[in-house]
Protein backbone atom coordinates (compact mmCIF):
# COMPACT_ATOMS: atom_id res chain seq x y z
CA UNK A 1 0.00 0.00 0.00
CA UNK A 2 1.44 3.73 -1.10
CA UNK A 3 2.69 5.50 1.71
CA UNK A 4 0.90 8.54 0.36
CA UNK A 5 -2.47 6.86 0.73
CA UNK A 6 -5.45 8.60 2.47
CA UNK A 7 -8.65 7.09 3.98
CA UNK A 8 -11.67 9.32 5.13
CA UNK A 9 -13.40 7.32 7.61
CA UNK A 10 -16.93 8.11 7.50
CA UNK A 11 -17.33 8.76 4.15
CA UNK A 12 -21.16 7.76 3.54
CA UNK A 13 -22.20 10.44 6.47
CA UNK A 14 -23.95 13.72 5.31
CA UNK A 15 -19.77 15.47 4.92
CA UNK A 16 -18.11 12.92 4.55
CA UNK A 17 -19.75 12.16 1.20
CA UNK A 18 -19.37 15.52 -0.22
CA UNK A 19 -15.95 15.82 0.51
CA UNK A 20 -15.66 12.31 -1.25
CA UNK A 21 -17.09 13.46 -4.14
CA UNK A 22 -15.37 16.89 -3.98
CA UNK A 23 -11.66 15.22 -3.68
CA UNK A 24 -12.51 12.44 -6.66
CA UNK A 25 -13.41 15.63 -9.13
CA UNK A 26 -10.22 16.84 -8.32
CA UNK A 27 -8.62 13.44 -9.07
CA UNK A 28 -7.72 12.53 -6.04
CA UNK A 29 -8.49 8.82 -4.72
CA UNK A 30 -8.93 8.28 -0.94
CA UNK A 31 -10.11 4.81 -0.20
CA UNK A 32 -13.33 5.42 1.61
CA UNK A 33 -14.26 3.76 5.10
CA UNK A 34 -17.27 3.04 7.70
CA UNK A 35 -19.55 1.24 9.52
CA UNK A 36 -22.19 1.04 7.19
CA UNK A 37 -21.21 -1.66 4.26
CA UNK A 38 -23.92 -1.10 1.79
CA UNK A 39 -23.77 2.15 1.51
CA UNK A 40 -20.02 2.82 1.77
CA UNK A 41 -19.63 0.06 -0.94
CA UNK A 42 -22.40 1.69 -3.39
CA UNK A 43 -20.67 5.45 -2.60
CA UNK A 44 -17.09 3.62 -3.74
CA UNK A 45 -18.78 1.87 -6.58
CA UNK A 46 -20.03 4.78 -7.97
CA UNK A 47 -16.93 6.87 -7.31
CA UNK A 48 -14.63 3.94 -8.48
CA UNK A 49 -12.71 4.13 -5.37
CA UNK A 50 -11.27 1.37 -2.30
CA UNK A 51 -13.23 0.60 0.48
CA UNK A 52 -12.65 -0.48 3.81
CA UNK A 53 -15.73 -1.52 6.17
CA UNK A 54 -15.42 -1.77 9.99
CA UNK A 55 -16.21 -0.07 13.18
CA UNK A 56 -14.34 1.72 15.55
CA UNK A 57 -14.87 -1.04 18.58
CA UNK A 58 -11.53 -3.16 18.30
CA UNK A 59 -8.50 -1.30 18.59
CA UNK A 60 -6.65 -4.09 16.69
CA UNK A 61 -9.35 -3.73 13.98
CA UNK A 62 -8.90 -0.70 13.35
CA UNK A 63 -5.17 -0.55 13.79
CA UNK A 64 -4.91 -3.15 10.78
CA UNK A 65 -7.53 -1.38 8.89
CA UNK A 66 -5.49 2.26 8.76
CA UNK A 67 -1.82 0.97 9.16
CA UNK A 68 0.48 2.11 5.67
CA UNK A 69 -2.05 5.03 5.42
CA UNK A 70 -0.58 8.57 5.68
CA UNK A 71 -3.43 9.81 7.15
CA UNK A 72 -7.09 9.60 8.41
CA UNK A 73 -9.59 12.43 7.60
CA UNK A 74 -12.21 11.24 10.08
CA UNK A 75 -16.00 11.88 9.80
CA UNK A 76 -17.21 9.71 11.47
CA UNK A 77 -20.31 11.36 14.71
CA UNK A 78 -20.70 11.63 17.17
CA UNK A 79 -16.99 12.46 17.74
CA UNK A 80 -17.35 12.16 21.51
CA UNK A 81 -17.61 8.52 20.96
CA UNK A 82 -15.46 8.13 17.61
CA UNK A 83 -12.59 10.51 17.96
CA UNK A 84 -10.09 8.89 20.58
CA UNK A 85 -10.35 5.42 19.16
CA UNK A 86 -9.53 6.40 15.80
CA UNK A 87 -7.09 8.88 17.03
CA UNK A 88 -5.43 5.92 19.45
CA UNK A 89 -4.95 3.75 16.46
CA UNK A 90 -3.59 6.45 14.12
CA UNK A 91 -0.64 7.10 16.88
CA UNK A 92 0.38 3.83 17.27
CA UNK A 93 0.35 2.81 13.88
CA UNK A 94 2.16 6.25 13.34
CA UNK A 95 -0.95 7.80 11.20
CA UNK A 96 -2.09 11.28 11.25
CA UNK A 97 -5.36 11.89 12.45
CA UNK A 98 -7.23 14.80 10.99
CA UNK A 99 -11.07 15.58 11.87
CA UNK A 100 -14.04 18.23 11.60
CA UNK A 101 -15.44 18.03 14.92
CA UNK A 102 -16.80 21.08 17.09
CA UNK A 103 -17.13 19.59 20.21
CA UNK A 104 -15.16 20.90 23.32
CA UNK A 105 -14.87 17.62 25.06
CA UNK A 106 -13.74 16.32 21.65
CA UNK A 107 -10.52 18.92 21.49
CA UNK A 108 -10.13 18.24 25.35
CA UNK A 109 -9.43 14.01 24.85
CA UNK A 110 -7.16 14.89 21.70
CA UNK A 111 -5.50 17.51 23.89
CA UNK A 112 -4.50 15.22 26.43
CA UNK A 113 -3.06 12.43 23.72
CA UNK A 114 -0.60 15.33 22.65
CA UNK A 115 2.25 14.13 23.53
CA UNK A 116 1.80 10.40 23.07
CA UNK A 117 1.52 11.77 19.93
CA UNK A 118 4.51 13.77 19.82
CA UNK A 119 6.48 10.87 20.62
CA UNK A 120 5.04 8.89 17.80
CA UNK A 121 5.67 11.60 15.26
CA UNK A 122 2.26 12.09 14.82
CA UNK A 123 -0.23 14.96 14.27
CA UNK A 124 -3.47 15.14 16.00
CA UNK A 125 -5.09 18.01 14.16
CA UNK A 126 -9.06 18.40 14.65
CA UNK A 127 -11.15 21.09 13.48
CA UNK A 128 -10.48 21.21 9.98
CA UNK A 129 -13.78 22.36 9.13
CA UNK A 130 -15.79 25.17 9.48
CA UNK A 131 -15.40 24.39 12.65
CA UNK A 132 -12.62 25.44 13.78
CA UNK A 133 -10.45 27.01 10.60
CA UNK A 134 -12.27 31.01 10.30
CA UNK A 135 -12.41 31.30 13.92
CA UNK A 136 -9.36 29.49 15.31
CA UNK A 137 -7.45 31.93 12.06
CA UNK A 138 -9.16 34.76 13.06
CA UNK A 139 -8.53 34.54 16.75
CA UNK A 140 -4.73 34.08 15.54
CA UNK A 141 -4.77 36.98 13.39
CA UNK A 142 -6.20 39.41 16.10
CA UNK A 143 -3.74 38.07 18.96
CA UNK A 144 -1.11 40.30 16.47
CA UNK A 145 -3.24 43.47 16.06
CA UNK A 146 -2.54 44.52 19.96
CA UNK A 147 0.24 44.32 22.54
CA UNK A 148 -0.97 41.53 25.42
CA UNK A 149 -4.90 40.98 24.48
CA UNK A 150 -6.85 39.31 27.59
CA UNK A 151 -10.29 39.47 25.98
CA UNK A 152 -11.48 37.45 22.57
CA UNK A 153 -14.98 37.60 21.69
CA UNK A 154 -15.92 35.38 18.43
CA UNK A 155 -18.99 35.65 16.55
CA UNK A 156 -20.04 34.28 13.28
CA UNK A 157 -23.52 34.54 11.28
CA UNK A 158 -25.10 33.06 8.28
CA UNK A 159 -25.43 29.13 9.23
CA UNK A 160 -28.88 28.25 7.83
CA UNK A 161 -29.25 24.30 8.00
CA UNK A 162 -27.74 21.81 10.03
CA UNK A 163 -26.40 17.99 9.03
CA UNK A 164 -27.88 15.48 10.93
CA UNK A 165 -24.91 14.73 12.24
CA UNK A 166 -24.21 17.94 13.93
CA UNK A 167 -27.75 18.21 15.06
CA UNK A 168 -27.07 14.70 16.68
CA UNK A 169 -23.65 15.98 18.33
CA UNK A 170 -25.50 19.38 19.70
CA UNK A 171 -28.00 17.24 21.35
CA UNK A 172 -25.79 14.96 23.30
CA UNK A 173 -24.21 18.66 24.58
CA UNK A 174 -27.31 20.89 24.89
CA UNK A 175 -27.91 19.61 28.59
CA UNK A 176 -24.48 20.59 29.86
CA UNK A 177 -25.12 24.28 29.18
CA UNK A 178 -22.60 26.41 27.15
CA UNK A 179 -19.29 27.02 27.80
CA UNK A 180 -16.50 30.41 28.27
CA UNK A 181 -13.09 30.59 29.63
CA UNK A 182 -12.65 33.17 32.31
CA UNK A 183 -8.77 33.47 33.47
CA UNK A 184 -7.53 30.60 31.76
CA UNK A 185 -9.76 28.14 32.81
CA UNK A 186 -12.98 26.64 31.32
CA UNK A 187 -16.37 27.59 32.79
CA UNK A 188 -19.90 26.18 32.21
CA UNK A 189 -22.57 28.88 32.10
CA UNK A 190 -26.50 28.42 31.36
CA UNK A 191 -27.48 28.51 27.93
CA UNK A 192 -28.81 32.46 26.44
CA UNK A 193 -27.37 33.63 29.95
CA UNK A 194 -24.87 35.64 27.38
CA UNK A 195 -26.05 37.71 24.29
CA UNK A 196 -24.61 40.84 22.49
CA UNK A 197 -24.89 42.87 19.42
CA UNK A 198 -22.36 42.33 16.37
CA UNK A 199 -22.21 44.83 13.74
CA UNK A 200 -21.44 42.40 10.94
CA UNK A 201 -21.35 44.63 7.28
CA UNK A 202 -24.56 46.90 7.01
CA UNK A 203 -26.40 44.65 9.41
CA UNK A 204 -26.33 44.39 13.03
CA UNK A 205 -27.47 40.64 14.92
CA UNK A 206 -28.18 39.65 18.37
CA UNK A 207 -25.61 36.95 18.94
CA UNK A 208 -25.92 34.42 21.65
CA UNK A 209 -23.29 32.39 23.06
CA UNK A 210 -22.73 29.00 22.40
CA UNK A 211 -19.97 26.18 22.69
CA UNK A 212 -17.92 26.37 20.05
CA UNK A 213 -14.47 24.71 20.42
CA UNK A 214 -12.98 28.00 20.20
CA UNK A 215 -13.62 28.66 23.85
CA UNK A 216 -11.02 25.39 24.17
CA UNK A 217 -8.50 25.76 21.62
CA UNK A 218 -8.35 29.49 20.88
CA UNK A 219 -6.69 29.44 24.33
CA UNK A 220 -4.05 27.48 22.83
CA UNK A 221 -3.63 29.22 19.80
CA UNK A 222 -3.25 32.67 21.14
CA UNK A 223 -3.18 31.91 25.28
CA UNK A 224 -5.79 34.61 25.72
CA UNK A 225 -7.65 33.95 28.95
CA UNK A 226 -10.99 35.26 28.50
CA UNK A 227 -13.04 34.14 25.68
CA UNK A 228 -16.33 33.76 24.82
CA UNK A 229 -17.76 32.66 21.23
CA UNK A 230 -21.68 33.57 19.65
CA UNK A 231 -24.18 33.43 16.80
CA UNK A 232 -27.48 33.83 15.48
CA UNK A 233 -30.00 31.87 16.96
CA UNK A 234 -33.86 32.14 15.00
CA UNK A 235 -36.15 33.77 17.61
CA UNK A 236 -38.11 30.61 16.88
CA UNK A 237 -35.01 28.20 18.48
CA UNK A 238 -34.28 30.78 21.43
CA UNK A 239 -37.70 30.40 22.63
CA UNK A 240 -37.84 26.65 21.87
CA UNK A 241 -34.61 26.92 24.60
CA UNK A 242 -36.05 28.64 26.94
CA UNK A 243 -39.22 26.60 27.17
CA UNK A 244 -38.06 23.15 27.18
CA UNK A 245 -35.61 24.16 29.69
CA UNK A 246 -36.73 21.95 32.34
CA UNK A 247 -36.96 19.01 30.72
CA UNK A 248 -33.30 19.36 28.46
CA UNK A 249 -31.71 17.21 31.48
CA UNK A 250 -33.70 13.92 30.25
CA UNK A 251 -31.03 14.09 26.83
CA UNK A 252 -28.61 12.83 29.79
CA UNK A 253 -30.16 9.24 29.93
CA UNK A 254 -28.72 7.63 27.29
CA UNK A 255 -32.11 5.59 25.83
CA UNK A 256 -33.82 9.28 25.50
CA UNK A 257 -30.87 10.78 23.30
CA UNK A 258 -30.43 7.72 21.13
CA UNK A 259 -34.71 8.27 20.68
CA UNK A 260 -34.31 11.80 19.64
CA UNK A 261 -31.33 11.47 17.52
CA UNK A 262 -32.75 8.62 15.35
CA UNK A 263 -36.12 10.76 14.95
CA UNK A 264 -33.03 13.53 13.51
CA UNK A 265 -31.20 11.27 11.48
CA UNK A 266 -34.98 9.99 9.47
CA UNK A 267 -35.62 14.30 9.42
CA UNK A 268 -32.73 16.36 9.22
CA UNK A 269 -30.99 16.28 5.83
CA UNK A 270 -28.31 18.82 5.95
CA UNK A 271 -28.59 21.95 3.31
CA UNK A 272 -29.16 21.42 -0.35
CA UNK A 273 -26.47 22.27 -3.19
CA UNK A 274 -28.11 25.58 -3.64
CA UNK A 275 -27.80 26.77 -0.36
CA UNK A 276 -24.01 25.77 0.30
CA UNK A 277 -23.31 27.27 -3.04
CA UNK A 278 -25.16 30.84 -2.56
CA UNK A 279 -25.12 31.59 1.15
CA UNK A 280 -22.18 33.35 2.59
CA UNK A 281 -21.22 33.36 6.10
CA UNK A 282 -19.49 36.09 8.23
CA UNK A 283 -17.17 35.85 11.13
CA UNK A 284 -16.70 39.04 13.46
CA UNK A 285 -13.89 38.83 16.19
CA UNK A 286 -12.43 41.51 18.84
CA UNK A 287 -9.73 41.30 21.35
CA UNK A 288 -8.96 44.24 24.35
CA UNK A 289 -6.50 44.41 26.59
CA UNK A 290 -6.72 45.56 30.19
CA UNK A 291 -6.14 49.04 29.35
CA UNK A 292 -9.00 49.29 26.82
CA UNK A 293 -6.70 48.88 23.71
CA UNK A 294 -9.43 47.01 20.89
CA UNK A 295 -8.70 45.09 17.61
CA UNK A 296 -11.85 43.99 15.48
CA UNK A 297 -11.98 42.40 12.39
CA UNK A 298 -14.63 41.02 10.04
CA UNK A 299 -13.79 37.56 7.57
CA UNK A 300 -16.39 36.45 4.71
CA UNK A 301 -15.94 32.93 4.10
CA UNK A 302 -18.40 30.45 1.95
CA UNK A 303 -21.35 28.68 3.74
CA UNK A 304 -20.11 26.02 6.58
CA UNK A 305 -20.34 23.07 4.81
CA UNK A 306 -19.39 24.28 1.54
CA UNK A 307 -16.36 25.61 3.57
CA UNK A 308 -15.74 22.00 5.46
CA UNK A 309 -15.49 20.28 2.06
CA UNK A 310 -12.86 23.19 1.07
CA UNK A 311 -10.63 23.33 3.92
CA UNK A 312 -10.57 19.89 5.28
CA UNK A 313 -9.05 18.99 1.60
CA UNK A 314 -6.31 21.99 2.05
CA UNK A 315 -5.64 20.57 4.99
CA UNK A 316 -5.34 17.04 3.91
CA UNK A 317 -3.22 18.42 0.69
CA UNK A 318 -0.82 20.28 3.75
CA UNK A 319 -0.25 17.40 5.50
CA UNK A 320 -0.04 14.71 3.07
CA UNK A 321 3.01 17.12 1.61
CA UNK A 322 4.60 17.36 5.64
CA UNK A 323 3.30 19.77 6.97
CA UNK A 324 1.50 20.49 10.27
CA UNK A 325 4.22 19.27 12.39
CA UNK A 326 3.29 17.04 15.16
CA UNK A 327 1.76 16.20 17.93
CA UNK A 328 -1.89 18.06 19.08
CA UNK A 329 -2.21 21.44 16.94
CA UNK A 330 -4.98 23.78 15.83
CA UNK A 331 -5.64 24.65 12.76
CA UNK A 332 -3.92 28.26 12.90
CA UNK A 333 -0.85 26.30 14.81
CA UNK A 334 -0.33 23.73 12.02
CA UNK A 335 -0.53 25.94 9.02
CA UNK A 336 -0.50 30.00 10.44
CA UNK A 337 -3.14 32.15 10.67
CA UNK A 338 -3.58 32.91 6.90
CA UNK A 339 -4.48 29.51 6.34
CA UNK A 340 -8.04 30.56 5.98
CA UNK A 341 -7.14 32.89 3.41
CA UNK A 342 -5.90 29.67 0.77
CA UNK A 343 -10.09 28.57 1.10
CA UNK A 344 -11.71 29.90 -1.84
CA UNK A 345 -14.41 32.83 -1.00
CA UNK A 346 -12.35 33.55 2.53
CA UNK A 347 -11.62 37.42 2.42
CA UNK A 348 -10.93 40.18 5.07
CA UNK A 349 -13.94 42.85 4.96
CA UNK A 350 -13.87 46.98 5.94
CA UNK A 351 -14.97 47.33 9.32
CA UNK A 352 -17.82 50.35 9.26
CA UNK A 353 -17.22 53.19 11.94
Amino acid sequence: MATTQWMIYGANGYTGELIARRAVSRGLKPVLAGRNASKIEELAKELRLEYKVFDLQNPTEVGFHIQGFQLVLHCAGPFVLTSVPMAKACISKKVHYLDITGEIPVYESLYSLGEEAEKAGVLLLPGVGFDIVPTDCLAASLKKSISNPKFLELAFVGLTEVSPGTMKSALAQLPYGSKVRRDGEMVGVPHLSRSREVIAGNKTYQVYGIPWGDVFTAYLSTGIPNIDVYTDIPSGQVNALRYFKPIISLLKIPFILKGVQALVGKTVKGPGERTRTLVKTTVWGEVRSVEGKRSSKILECKEGYEFTVESSLAAVSKVLSGKGGKGFKTPSLAFGSEFVLEIPGSKWKEISN
